[in-house]
């Protein structure tokens, strides 16, 4: 057996038009949780998929205990114990949380499956992870947090000697999180590898044992936590220092672009009375699943608010039974699930980017394409968003970069209003501060801007104004952001 469980040697991929790997290297030890960290579209996902055998590899080679190994399908990971859980949720969400856990990994009798054993065991591997829930319920009515402590069991039902964790935290709430750290160090003392990919660079220093940074698909530095600094992190991954950015204090217009009076849904949000003003950043902050989400959603006619509530634009009274309502005003929104609610995977970056501006750039009647594509690559440029053209399909980009494709689909479009729910969750470091920039742009040019954020750090950044949600109620207002604090803010949520 050889000093690495896994080691992955001049790992080469080339997608057309760019080069996503180049000749990468990756150690792993047994019992060790290690880090892989670089900004969106570094190649860390890419990587990943080669080891689990999700894509080939054009040049290079694993080894498994120090043995040449062949990873050329899901299959042959999975009979290596190498599990991956990736960042965007794909459960099947008519199924029950049991049959989710296990499925493809069936507890069976003879030829029949154990149901009573398959929803012991998969209480079990969620009592791991410090959750009880009842696993026979469909995973869909849950929470996307408790969607992802499931997809986390399951791949803990294979007895993964490698574990791999693509932002696992992102939707987590912090005391989610921490137990989902206790998990981890069970493990790890149980000899578990693990690959710990994250944003969130504090983590990585209370967490993680030791890391790899990557920049524009090549290895920048292998190094143990205790070696190196965050700052030199950020810098390592952008290739440059990153500008630190603090909040700036704005005078906002007392026009009310959008007002709410008393808007309830059942179970999910009770009289909710607000208003945003033009050119306002309005953050919304809130434990997840306090209903943040849920009242937006509302706002912008994805779901029915109940009779008795009212919403007004620009001083009229609207009715918005649908999203299409929301546009017609000038609204645009951008979901916390990009994958399931805001990407067109089939299409290009360009055609996701400008769907809802089509009607706009025509030419005798036809879609002008010659003036999409300029108008597409500007905004690729704007947003540095890493694609080998406008042409490429949405799939085919990291995370990250499908985030700002969405974004500029809405600014792209003029709205008056913006909803941005959770805008830079799986976003790297350089590219957050580029998302706040143009947050801040859009506020100058007197658009409303929602931000709901589980980021107490980007809440206190970016608000002009805060609006506390807890339990499906406002508890209160921050107005004064300068002398706010993330303790003072839960406790305007927890005295409601």
């Amino acid at each position: 057996m050889g000093e690495y469980l896994v080691e992955m040697k001049g790992i080469t991929k080339t997608f057309p038009g760019t080069k996503a790997l180049d000749q990468v290297d990756l150690k792993l030890k047994a019992g060790e949780i290690h880090a892989l960290l670089g900004e969106n579209g570094a190649g860390k996902s890419t990587m990943m998929n080669i080891l689990t055998g999700q894509i080939p590899m054009d040049a290079g080679d694993i080894y498994i205990d120090g043995k040449l190994a062949k990873i050329s399908a899901p299959k042959d990971a999975f009979s290596q114990n190498i599990v991956l859980v990736p960042q965007e949720l794909n459960l099947i969400l008519e199924a029950s949380i049991a049959e989710n856990i296990f499925l493809g990994n069936e507890q069976t009798k003879g030829r029949l499956i154990d149901w009573k054993a398959t929803q012991e065991e998969a209480k079990r591997l969620l009592k791991l992870l410090d959750v009880e829930l009842d696993v026979t319920q469909k995973a869909g009515k849950l929470s996307a947090a408790y969607q992802q402590l499931v997809s986390i069991a399951r791949a803990l039902a294979y007895n993964p000697r490698l574990l791999i964790l693509d932002e696992p935290t992102a939707v987590l709430t912090n005391r989610e999180a921490e137990s989902l750290f206790a998990s981890m160090h069970r493990l790890q003392k149980q000899g578990t590898a693990m690959v710990f990919i994250t944003h969130h660079l504090d983590e990585v220093m209370r967490e993680a044992d030791c890391m790899t940074i990557m920049r524009d698909g090549k290895l920048v530095r292998v190094a143990d936590v205790k070696d190196i600094t965050k700052d030199e992190i950020i810098n390592a991954m952008a290739g440059r220092t990153v500008e630190k950015a603090a909040h700036i204090a704005r005078t906002v217009s007392e026009e009310i672009l959008f007002q709410a009076n008393h808007l309830s849904r059942d179970s999910e949000f009770q009289d909710v009375s607000f208003d945003i003003k033009k050119g306002e950043v309005l953050c919304v902050a809130g434990l997840v699943g306090s209903g943040r989400t849920e009242i937006f959603k509302t706002v912008f006619g994805i779901t029915e608010k109940e009779p008795g509530g009212k919403t007004y634009f620009e001083g009229n009274e609207v009715n918005i039974r649908s999203p299409r309502d929301a546009i017609a005003l000038g609204m645009g929104y951008v979901s916390e699930e990009r994958r399931h609610d805001g990407i067109t995977p089939g299409m290009s970056v360009l055609e996701n980017m400008l769907l809802p501006t089509f009607h706009k750039i025509k030419k005798k009647g036809f879609i002008d394409f010659k003036q999409a594509s300029v108008l597409a690559d500007d905004f690729i440029h704007k947003f540095k968003i890493k694609t080998p053209s406008h042409e490429t399909l949405i799939r085919n980009l990291s995370g990250g970069n499908q985030q700002k494709v969405i974004v500029a689909r809405w600014i792209a479009k003029g709205v008056k209003m913006l909803i941005l729910d959770e805008p830079t969750r799986g976003i790297d470091v350089n590219a957050k501060v580029e998302i706040h920039k143009l947050i801040h742009e859009l506020a100058q040019q007197d658009v409303a801007v929602v931000v709901i954020s589980s980021e107490m750090e980007e809440v206190l950044e970016l608000a002009d104004r805060i609006m506390v949600i807890h339990q499906g109620k406002i508890s209160g207002f921050v107005e004064d952001v300068d002398l706010a604090t993330e303790e003072s803010i839960l406790k305007i949520a927890f005295n409601s």
